[in-house]
Formats: C-alpha cells, sequence, structure tokens
C-alpha cells in the first residue's frame, strides 16, 4: 500500500467521443478516492490505472489504496490504517472490495465457492457507518465470480446490492462486466493462470467500470495504453517513484472494454430496481438411494477420482475385504495420489470403515488444508458414488470442504 496519495494531473482535455453522457468538464477541484480491498485491487495497480482514465480526460484524481493480500472488510475494520486514514484526510469516495468470497470459505469439488454473505453483510454496514460520518460516498466495488464457477456472480451481486441499495450507495457492477465479456467474447482473457486474479485486460475492464462509476460518465475514450506506479505482487506495496506500462491492449479490445464497463453499469440499474430473488447456496447433490451392500458386490479393489484438493482432481484407490467370520467387520484400504508437489500422496489402513445397509462410511485424515474427511459413498450403476466433507471452525473464521468421489470396480 502507498503511503502518500498517488496523483494524476491532467494535460488537455480530450475531445469528445461516442457515447453518453459526454465526459465531464475538468473538475476544479481534485477528486480523492481511497481504496479499500485486498490483490483485486492492487494487481496491476488498479488505482493508478483509474487515475490514468481520469488524466485523459483532463480530470485530477487523488488515490490511496490499503490492500493487504486476502484481507476481508472485516480484517480492515478491526486492525488496518484504513479507518485512520478515512479520519484524518479528507475524502470524496471511499470504494470497498470484501474479499473474493465474501468472506466465507467454502471448497466445493476443489473449487473456492460462495457460501453466503453473513460475514461480508455486517462488516460492510460498519463501513457504511464510518464513511458517512467521515463525509465520504461509499462505492461498492462488485468483484467478479472465479473463472471455474461463473454461477457464483449472482450471489455476488445479489449481496452488494443488498447492503448497497437501503443505504443509496454507489455499486460498481465490475463482476457483471467481466460475465458480459466472457459471455460475448471469452477469447479475450480476463484472468491470469489461477482462474482468480484478474490480467492486465481485467483490471482495465475494472478500472473503466470504476471510473464510470466514479465520475458518472461513459468510460469509452481513454487510451488502451496506461502506466503508472508499479506494485510488487509479493508484498502488494506500491513501488513509488517508479513508472511502468501497466496495461497494453489492443484499440479494438480496448473500446469493446469499455463499452461492456458502460453496458454493465446501465444493467445494475434494472437489477437495483427489481432485484432477482436471492439464488441457492452452492451444494453438492445428494447420494441417490441404492439397493443393500453385499459382500459379492463390495469386495474388491475400485479405483477412480476424489475431488477434494485445489490441487485438483486425485487419484483414488480402495480396497474392501469382506468381514471374516470372527468379527464381522469389514476392512480395507485407501490410496490416494494427488499428483502435485504441495500435497502428500497418503496409503492407510481404514481402522473406522462401516457399511451398512446400503452405504458405506470412513475418514480419512489430512486429506486437503490439513483436515480430516469423512467418506461416505453408495453403490450405483456399478459403481461407487461418494462425498466427502471436512470442517474446522476457528472464532470467526470457518473452513468447510465439500468432495465427491467416484470408482470403479478393477479387474
Amino acid at each position: 500500500m502507498s503511503h502518500r496519495p498517488a496523483i494524476a494531473f491532467l494535460s488537455a482535455l480530450l475531445a469528445s467521443f461516442a457515447a453518453s453522457p459526454e465526459p465531464p468538464t475538468p473538475a476544479q477541484e481534485p477528486v480523492r478516492v481511497l481504496f479499500v480491498g485486498n490483490s483485486y485491487t492492487y494487481f496491476n495497480n488498479l488505482p493508478a490505472l483509474v487515475s490514468a482514465m481520469a488524466e485523459a480526460r483532463g480530470q485530477v484524481l487523488e488515490t490511496e489504496m490499503v490492500a493487504p493480500g486476502g484481507w476481508r472488510l472485516k480484517d480492515h475494520f478491526e486492525k488496518g490504517e484504513a479507518r485512520a486514514l478515512l479520519r484524518d484526510w479528507s475524502w470524496n469516495h471511499v470504494v470497498l472490495q470484501e474479499q473474493s468470497t465474501l468472506g466465507t470459505n467454502l471448497v466445493i469439488d476443489g473449487l473456492p465457492r460462495i457460501a453466503g454473505d453473513e460475514v461480508f453483510r455486517p462488516w460492510a454496514e460498519k463501513w457504511l457507518a464510518e464513511i458517512a460520518s467521515a463525509g465520504a460516498k461509499p462505492v461498492f466495488y462488485l468483484t467478479w465470480a472465479r473463472k471455474a464457477s461463473p454461477e457464483d456472480q449472482a450471489t455476488l451481486t445479489r449481496s452488494a446490492l443488498g447492503v448497497a441499495n437501503p443505504a443509496h450507495a454507489a455499486v460498481a457492477p465490475v463482476g457483471p462486466a467481466f460475465a458480459l465479456v466472457r459471455e460475448t467474447r471469452p477469447a479475450l482473457e480476463l484472468f491470469i493462470e489461477d482462474g482468480s486474479h484478474p490480467s492486465p485486460a481485467g483490471s482495465y475492464l475494472a478500472a473503466c467500470t470504476l471510473y464510470a462509476t466514479l465520475f458518472q460518465a461513459s468510460p469509452v475514450g481513454p487510451p488502451a495504453k496506461l502506466s503508472g506506479p508499479p506494485v510488487d505482487l509479493e508484498t502488494g506495496l506500491v513501488r513509488d517513484g517508479e513508472v511502468a506500462v501497466l496495461v497494453d491492449l489492443g484499440g479494438d479490445d480496448a473500446r469493446f472494454l469499455q463499452e461492456a464497463a458502460w453496458r454493465a453499469i446501465q444493467e445494475l440499474e434494472k437489477e437495483r430496481s427489481a432485484p432477482s430473488p436471492p439464488p441457492e447456496s452452492p451444494a453438492l447433490p445428494p447420494l441417490p438411494r441404492t439397493e443393500p451392500l453385499t459382500e459379492a458386490a463390495l469386495g474388491g479393489t475400485w479405483s477412480g477420482t476424489l475431488a477434494f484438493s485445489p490441487t485438483g482432481p486425485a487419484a483414488m484407490t480402495l480396497e474392501l475385504r469382506p468381514p471374516a467370520a470372527k468379527d464381522g467387520r469389514w476392512s480395507g484400504v485407501v490410496r490416494i495420489e494427488f499428483h502435485s508437489r504441495d500435497v502428500m500422496d497418503l496409503s492407510l489402513e481404514l481402522a473406522d470403515l462401516a457399511v451398512e445397509d446400503d452405504r458405506l462410511s470412513f475418514s480419512v485424515p489430512k486429506v486437503a488444508f490439513g483436515l480430516d474427511a469423512n467418506l461416505r459413498g453408495v453403490l450405483s450403476a456399478r459403481e461407487l458414488d461418494g462425498r466427502a466433507e471436512a470442517l474446522r471452525e476457528d472464532g470467526d473464521m470457518t473452513l468447510r470442504v465439500l468432495g465427491s468421489w467416484r470408482l470403479r470396480r478393477t479387474p
């Protein structure tokens, strides 16, 4: 984070451009914006991109960024410097960016998902009160669903509007703009390799949306190449005194992103006036009802995949041995290969394997995130169809991991 406002000075007002409304006249006083967020804000130095767009329009935009990686609005409110900056300086706007899954920790089949807004809402409301007392205007930076789970955008949008609408707060629909671009021009890559953080094109789209929201003007027209102070991605800190090219797009791509941002803003107004019903929370489908398990049907070796770890599907082998006459208990071994340097493979005897009626169950320690998982399964269409679940609760931090597994008998 930078400790001095990054100031973009105007040189000349650009000519009119083909969009409505027309760009505003040069501001007599600087517009001062405090950005509160995390890596979705500091990647490609988003505040500097918005400043550069304002400068291209002959406007003066001063920004300050407080964005430690992974922080929630709750973290910023309780222990960050953003509240002190809000009190000690005069700001026109405060841009609030929540953690990408709204502060919740739900993983389904190895993918981070959004469980709900129970963490986001109360702390967003606290920030609204704080910003109002400072005489500034709040802007919610509505982020995007991750590349592998676009269906989460509905939850992100609904949650942001649920807090912003009662307070008549501004919302910058960056996530809906991402969805629009992915639908209409999927070849234009908005993500880096992790499928979460923005590429330069993604940050450019975010900057267009934020510029249009802050200045209430169309973002069509700014240059396709923007420069400013770079950010060290290891620390999240701005390299003050340095200038680098932050984004360099083709003219057609830049224009397309500008128009997509403006369209997303217009469509958001419709959503604000007639909000859609809240989407259902993501979950795995329940296990099907099946026939009772028998020794002949279940005994033997089964192989397939387990979707549980963020490293990707793991190869899973389950060896099931029917009960010996003396104890009547099943025994077995599970082997899981993660094909990753980050997670160790495992092989272990199933100490708590239970076979009851139509389903089996057992546990596997430290299978992902250092958590012990409970696995259960049924026999369906000659396959073992299963679910895995792990849970850790640590104060206000809850991590719930759900996964599915499917195995076929091997000769």
